[in-house]
Parts: C-alpha cells; sequence; structure tokens
C-alpha cells in the first residue's frame, strides 16, 4: 500500500514514517488489496474524491488521508455510522504519534480529545497554513452545488477554527438549512466552551432542527 502513495505526490517524510509503523488491533494498515478495494470504492461517490484509506479498525471504518485538494497531506477518520471528513490531524507523522501514545486504544472512540490536532483547544498559532485553508474552503463551499460535499466542507472549517475565531467562522453555520451542519455548529461552541454564545443558543432553541435542540442541551451544560 505505502508505494501506492507514491502517485500522490505527497511529502515523503510522511510517507516513510509509514513504513516503520507497526499495526495492532484498532489500527490496522490496509494491505494493496485492501487498498485498492478503497480507492475503488471512494472513487464512486464525489464526496470522497480527495481521500484514500490508510488504516482500519477492521469494522468498516478508516482512517484517511486527503491526498489532494485544499487539505492534502491531512488526515481525517471516516466512520461507517456517520461520515464526517473533518480533519483529525494535521499529517501522517502526527496521527501516528497520537495513536503511538495511545497503545491501550482499540479505536476512535479510545483515544481522548486532546489527543487530536483538531479541533483544539490549544493554540493553533504555530500552524502557519490553516488560516489560508479556512480561506479556501470557505470559498468552495460558496461555490459547491453538491449537499454532501458542502456539508463536509462546513465540518472542516470549523474543526480548523480556533476560540478565536469562533464568531466569524462558526456562528454563521448556526442558522444553516442543514440539520448536520447546524448541529456540528453547536457541538463545536460546547467543545471550546464558548460561552459568550450562551444567549445566542438559548434563543436558537425556538428555531432550531431537533438534533440542534439536543446539541443545544450539550453545550449549556459544557458552558457551567
Amino acid at each position: 500500500m505505502i508505494e501506492k502513495l507514491n502517485k500522490f505526490d505527497l511529502e515523503n517524510s510522511e510517507v516513510e514514517r509509514l513504513k516503520v509503523f507497526e499495526s495492532w488491533d484498532g489500527f490496522m494498515l490496509l494491505d494493496d488489496t485492501e487498498f485498492d478495494e478503497m480507492e475503488n470504492y471512494f472513487s464512486q461517490f464525489p464526496v470522497y474524491k480527495n481521500i484514500v484509506a490508510l488504516v482500519t479498525d477492521e469494522n468498516s471504518n478508516y482512517w484517511c488521508l486527503n491526498v489532494s485538494g485544499s487539505m492534502k497531506g491531512m488526515i481525517c477518520y471516516l466512520s461507517h455510522d456517520e461520515p464526517n471528513l473533518e480533519p483529525r490531524f494535521k499529517d501522517i507523522s502526527s496521527f501516528l504519534k497520537a495513536i503511538e501514545k495511545n497503545p491501550d486504544a482499540y479505536d476512535f472512540d479510545d483515544l481522548d480529545e486532546a489527543s487530536f490536532d483538531f479541533p483544539s483547544s490549544k493554540t493553533l498559532g504555530e500552524f502557519k497554513e490553516r488560516k489560508q485553508i479556512i480561506e479556501q474552503l470557505k470559498t468552495d463551499f460558496t461555490s459547491e452545488n453538491d449537499d454532501d460535499i458542502k456539508r463536509q466542507i462546513a465540518f472542516s472549517i470549523m474543526a480548523l477554527t480556533s476560540a478565536e475565531e469562533v464568531e466569524d467562522n462558526i456562528y454563521p453555520f448556526l442558522t444553516h438549512d442543514d440539520m448536520y451542519i447546524q448541529e456540528r455548529a453547536i457541538q463545536i461552541l460546547g467543545f471550546h466552551k464558548y460561552k459568550s454564545a450562551k444567549e445566542k443558543l438559548i434563543d436558537l432553541r425556538t428555531t432550531a432542527m431537533p438534533n440542534g435542540i439536543t446539541a443545544i442541551g450539550i453545550a449549556l451544560k459544557k458552558f457551567e
């Protein structure tokens, strides 16, 4: 599988990092056959056009690498239950370092929130390209017509947003007519414990969609 990544013009150091990774239960590198099968499967759906699968928990969930687009090189997690392609790690090295620090983990849910690069409550200033990526994603969001792709772009914008940028990047999604986008915006406010949004969320209860209302209740508890 690793050799097959060469066609995507990735950083050699990142690909080399995969060569020394030893798989274990919950984090298994795909072999060549599995990689080809997943690449063929992804090719059937426009929403997966930028990613390839690298690692699986062998329960139809995958850690995927962006091999094209504005988030090239970043790692996302594809769950068979609820697809969300927002970036979780800035690169392969960061991803592997996180799971190697958690040798008792067997899947995504075993990793603590602090393990991920995104979303993050830490300073994101050292990731210089982040703001530029967000601006490109905003442009992509405006021009995209496919609802599934549009949703994933919105998720990614919100994941890359720092606490200081919430009002510019998250607030606009609170009233979006896609219930999953609205729900994720509320969840991100809760993640950042953005207490300034408390009154806004309370007011939103009157118009929010059902899953948004549930998310508001959870977010408000996190503000306490």
